[in-house]
């Protein structure tokens, strides 16, 4: 049986798949960086470390040495949202699956975020060079 990438449930998945291309990495062993909810959506805006660099990354990434690419996704029109646990080293498995409403969920033994909404989009991707923070 097929299943569908994280990639498929996002609304605008183009800034990423124009990165990576086919080789759009899994999300296992992702970091999270921020967690942020808001109640116009009301919405959830995760931004988190990719566990893979792109093999063929933009010339400028190249060329400033840049080696983590960092993704910023909106989880709008939340239906549920929980918060289990969250640790300072936030390495885990993110899932984001569609099927009707948007499922996503967070898990490892430093972080537990579970939830549903109506889509996911990616408002920002960047790149960073490890340890420049």
């Amino acid at each position: 049986m097929f299943e569908l990438q994280w990639i498929d449930a996002i609304s605008n998945p183009k800034p990423v798949l124009a990165i990576y291309g086919e080789d759009v990495p899994a999300l296992e062993g992702v970091r999270i960086e921020e967690i942020c909810l808001s109640p116009n959506g009301p919405t959830l805006r995760l931004r988190f470390d990719l566990p893979t660099f792109p093999g063929q990354p933009p010339a400028k990434w190249r060329r400033d040495g840049m080696n983590v690419v960092q993704l910023e996704v909106s989880f709008g029109g939340l239906h549920e949202i929980s918060i289990d646990r969250l640790a300072t080293n936030s390495l885990c498995d993110l899932k984001v699956q569609k099927s009707g409403l948007l499922q996503f969920s967070a898990e490892s033994d430093s972080v537990r975020l579970r939830g549903v909404a109506d889509e996911a989009t990616i408002l920002r991707i960047s790149a960073y060079a490890s340890g420049s923070f």
